[in-house]
């Protein structure tokens, strides 16, 4: 990116290593300011007022003491323009879903490589919102509507489902019932239709994996 404004960068984070690279990384942008770099959100909190407001947080998302979570409507308070970045080492789908209901503005896996991880703090600063790949997928499948649950059979589709398990025919079926082809075809239809499958091994494996027969 060209140089102009600077924007200020806090870190917070734990792992030494990951730090001083974060540290590294931000140096080396023409258009970031590494103003204050702690490891835990007690020492970041006693830098209100003392450093220069910070325009993107870099933090951790698993911190001794105060997470990075909990951090994130403390800094926003204090700083209503903040963008967090979030980083962790696993791709937890609960901890993702609650950092982002939290407030935070990005979510990035540490093995993140150097150019992404500026990339996506460039793209904070244009009101972005960086996530790595998998987590991307995660916070997909979350938002995903629910699948319908299975509708309860009737007792006589239970009966029904039963010789299907077994490997009767529909003629059979009816037979043994005294019922029409007709009446057992319809039931056969209901049962397929309420336990989502099509085919009769699949309702086979579900219906013994669910304890139906």
């Amino acid at each position: 990116m060209a140089s102009g404004k600077r924007h200020n960068v806090w870190i917070v984070e734990d792992d030494l290593f990951f730090k001083e690279s974060l540290e590294d990384l931000v140096s080396t942008e023409e258009n970031l300011e590494l103003i204050h770099s702690t490891s835990s959100i007690e020492k970041a909190l006693e830098g209100f007022g003392k450093y220069d407001s910070p325009r993107v947080v870099l933090q951790d998302i698993g911190l001794p003491g105060l997470s990075g979570i909990e951090a994130i409507p403390l800094f926003k308070e204090r700083y209503p323009d903040v963008a967090i970045i979030m980083f962790t080492i696993f791709d937890d789908d609960e901890r993702v879903f609650v950092a982002i209901k939290s407030g935070a503005d990005g979510y990035l896996l540490k093995r993140t490589p150097g150019a992404d991880l500026i990339r996506g703090i460039n793209e904070v600063l244009e009101a972005g919102a960086p996530i790595s790949p998998t987590i991307a997928k995660k916070i997909m499948r979350m938002l995903a509507p629910a699948k319908k649950k299975d509708e309860k059979l009737t007792k006589r589709e239970l009966t029904v489902l039963s010789y299907l398990v077994d490997g009767l025919t529909i003629d059979q079926i009816a037979e043994k019932l005294f019922l029409s082809r007709h009446t057992v075809d319809t039931h056969t239809k209901n049962i397929y239709r309420k336990l989502h499958v099509h085919n009769r091994s699949s309702l086979t494996s579900k219906a013994i994996r669910d304890r139906l027969v």
